[in-house]
């Protein structure tokens, strides 16, 4: 008689494993993801040959837009509060907690100690359609400055970096340097985009 041969089938994986794997991956990425917040003002940087990419964390920037009005900003939010807490001690500008969490939710801000109050206590809409004047930064108000120490100071591993618009006209970008340099304030990286 004979004998019966078995069908063959292919070799079988049970794919459970991998896809509970897979989900967990995912969960974990989307979870610890932290977003870049959306900047204030459009800088459109020079190029330059360096190779130096500025890091994300530990950076305060000082920005110059094209008409020579100064914004600061700071990339992360924890550090934003540090900052706030900082600046708020320092200078009795009266920012309830209501108000210091708000400013962690901005990337840059662009309007002096005086409007500061104020200018957090907008809507979120009515903030992105303000007319923002600047930090004042000049021979007679170096408030700029004061942001500058205060970042420092709420924190010391923090550097400095400054950006100008490609059509900032130089006595603004010297205005600060010059600033800054009385202020003894020698080093921070100049932001540019690779060739």
């Amino acid at each position: 008689m004979a004998q019966v041969k078995p069908k063959r089938h292919g070799p079988a994986m049970d794919m459970t494993a991998m896809c509970d794997v897979a989900f967990l991956l995912l969960t974990f990425f989307i979870m610890t993801t932290t977003f870049k917040s959306q900047e204030t003002v459009k800088i459109v940087t020079p190029s330059s040959i360096s190779k130096l990419i500025v890091e994300e964390k530990n950076i305060g920037t000082v920005s110059i837009t094209d008409d020579g009005k100064y914004y600061f900003g700071i990339t992360e939010p924890v550090e934003r509060r540090a900052f706030i807490n900082v600046l708020n001690t320092k200078f009795d500008l009266g920012l309830t907690a209501a108000e210091q969490n708000e400013y962690t939710k901005i990337a840059e801000v662009g309007i002096g100690k005086e409007g500061l109050k104020s200018y957090l206590n907008l809507s979120k809409g009515d903030r992105e359609k303000a007319k923002l004047p600047g930090i004042p930064c000049d021979s007679t108000n170096t408030e700029l400055v004061d942001w500058v120490k205060a970042y420092a100071e709420s924190n010391p591993a923090g550097n400095l970096a400054i950006r100008g618009d490609v059509k900032t006209q130089y006595p603004a970008v010297k205005i600060l340097f010059d600033e800054l340099a009385k202020a003894k304030v020698y080093k921070f990286r100049l932001v540019t985009k690779g060739e």
